[in-house]
């Protein structure tokens, strides 16, 4: 309750002098505010506390004290970013990182880290969000490789092989681009309706092939090898790549992530090929038994 202005109590007028302006001003230094913060935020993550983490980050974000250093007011927006992966929201996640790539649309790391997020979110709004993007931006090789995932995943293949082709003519360096465009060869020609299978087949392993030539022989390369041909029913050739597949050695670990080891996925797949193998086998001793 404020006091009267008419009051005469000069305590009251010292009062009103000498202890409202303190509220505005902490007697905590700004810098040892930032690092108590800091602090606490890195606790928070090796506790895997990632919710509170979340909330503590977006509280924040009010902080007028810390939002007025520009580089402390990116480092801020940062952190929300990572503490909303960390916790799985991926709708505040994907509104932080939006801004993100509109601002800085030449970094792979910011579309890594959309590619992240896109990956875990439950809507669709991305889509029209890259198509606008495309227009002013229409030579990012990032933005053309999202846009043709995204028309991958929803089973329109001939606008993913458009993107995909648009994006190889401006980049025939990157493996990864050959390797889409045969899976989305690959795709059309198990499609039941779908024409000149045979011709969709060939460019298929053809993209497929120039994949391996520039990625070069390794378990992942013969490892997807297998597993085009492996959709495409050509099990002889699956079981042979699939067996190359074993013979070469896991990729190295890296000192910033795990080490990646597909011999468990190809022998699973090697098991599916003898399984159904071995059920035709019967099948036709069966029926031998029952004509004869």
């Amino acid at each position: 309750m404020r006091p009267s202005e008419n009051c005469g109590d000069p305590r009251v007028r010292t009062w009103k002098i000498m202890v409202l302006p303190s509220l505005g001003q902490p007697d905590v230094p700004l810098e040892d505010q930032w690092e108590l913060f800091t602090t606490l935020c890195h606790i928070l993550h090796e506790q895997k506390r990632f919710e509170e983490l979340e909330r503590m980050t977006f509280s924040a974000l009010g902080s007028k004290e810390f939002m007025r250093d520009k580089e402390r007011a990116r480092e801020m927006e940062f952190m929300c970013l990572l503490a909303c992966i960390y916790n799985d929201s991926s709708y505040f996640a994907y509104n932080i990182m939006r801004e993100l790539v509109i601002k800085n649309p030449e970094s792979n790391r910011c579309w890594n880290l959309l590619n992240l997020i896109i990956s875990k979110a439950d809507d669709f709004r991305h889509n029209r969000f890259l198509l606008r993007l495309t227009h002013k931006h229409p030579d990012l090789v990032a933005l053309g490789l999202l846009n043709g995932h995204n028309c991958l995943v929803a089973g329109t293949y001939k606008y993913s092989l458009a993107e995909y082709t648009q994006v190889f003519k401006q980049d025939k360096s990157n493996p990864i681009i050959p390797l889409m465009l045969g899976l989305t060869f690959t795709h059309m020609a198990c499609q039941k309706f779908s024409g000149k299978k045979h011709s969709l087949v060939v460019q298929a392993l053809a993209f497929l092939n120039t994949y391996v030539e520039m990625r070069g022989e390794c378990q992942e390369s013969m490892y997807n090898l297998g597993r085009a041909h492996h959709q495409l029913n050509l099990l002889p050739q699956a079981v042979h790549y699939y067996k190359l597949a074993l013979e070469c050695p896991p990729a190295e670990e890296t000192p910033d992530g795990p080490r990646l080891d597909l011999s468990r996925e190809i022998a699973f797949n090697l098991a599916l090929i003898y399984q159904w193998k071995s059920k035709c086998s019967q099948d036709v001793h069966s029926r031998s038994e029952i004509v004869s």
